[in-house]
């Protein structure tokens, strides 16, 4: 992976990574990222500007926007407040995001309003977590699940190694594969998983958009990175900006590579 093509911030508790794209311009764009999970805690929206493609990646913090996220199944409204870190905004009345509930956020910066709508899906719980040892030079997990009939379902993989979140992730749709028990191949580069290691695996549940914006960046970060000419995936957020707003199912299980 080229590490100009995205940066990676992990989301606490969450096991989720939010990303930063690559840019198609060398302009100042503003780049709002956020989650909603299942998973019990306070939630993140972080707001900063991008770079010139060409210079280094840094993304400084843009400050004082008004931030909400409204949970409009239970008509609960959220005031997010602006954190120690300069851009990064936290929940305080919505602790635990709930399956079936869609959650609006909206951000104004500068007098211009975003907004975002995200729908939890139900949650779909990960079985267990395998390694494929027959080449221990590149050794591979697969996450083992029941996926359930009748409903479409987005899922992003993502691993923590020794304590170390992977940059790789996958997105799986179980358009051909509908109310099947999945044993999927989770990748992570060349020899980054070893005999002994603690390795994590999480399976998070994602709407289509969402989906369909990771699967773009994925293909950008991964497969071009080193084009000349960079990319942008579309965003589900309205208002002219980059990132995505994500209202997500967590499960994860922990294991040991052994043989």
């Amino acid at each position: 992976m080229k590490p100009i093509a995205i940066i990676i911030v992990f989301l606490a508790l969450s096991c989720t990574k939010t990303i930063t794209p690559a840019l198609n311009t060398g302009a100042t764009q503003l780049i709002i990222q956020g989650a909603i999970s299942d998973t019990p805690g306070h939630y993140f929206v972080s707001i900063v500007n991008s770079t010139s493609f060409y210079t280094p990646n840094t993304y400084p913090g843009v400050s004082g926007a008004a931030v909400s996220i409204v949970d409009s199944t239970a008509g609960l409204r959220d005031i997010l407040t602006e954190t120690t870190t300069a851009g990064v905004y936290t929940t305080h009345s919505i602790v635990q995001g709930v399956s079936g509930h869609t959650y609006l956020l909206s951000a104004t910066v500068n007098g211009k309003t975003y907004t975002a709508s995200s729908t939890m899906p139900l949650p779909v719980a990960l079985d267990s977590v395998t390694f494929d040892t027959s080449d221990t030079t590149h050794i591979t997990a697969r996450a083992n699940y029941q996926d359930p009939p009748g409903i479409a379902n987005y899922y992003k993989y993502g691993m923590v190694i020794n304590g170390v979140v992977d940059k790789r992730f996958s997105i799986f749709e179980d358009r051909l594969s509908d109310g099947r028990y999945i044993r999927d191949k989770v990748d992570a580069d060349t020899g980054e998983i070893r005999r002994n290691y603690t390795v994590q695996l999480c399976l998070v549940g994602i709407d289509q958009y969402v989906a369909a914006y990771l699967r773009e960046a994925a293909d950008i970060a991964y497969n071009n990175g080193s084009l000349a000419a960079p990319a942008t995936p579309a965003s589900n957020i309205t208002g002219g900006c980059l990132g995505y707003f994500s209202a997500q199912t967590v499960s994860s299980k922990t294991r040991v590579v052994t043989w």
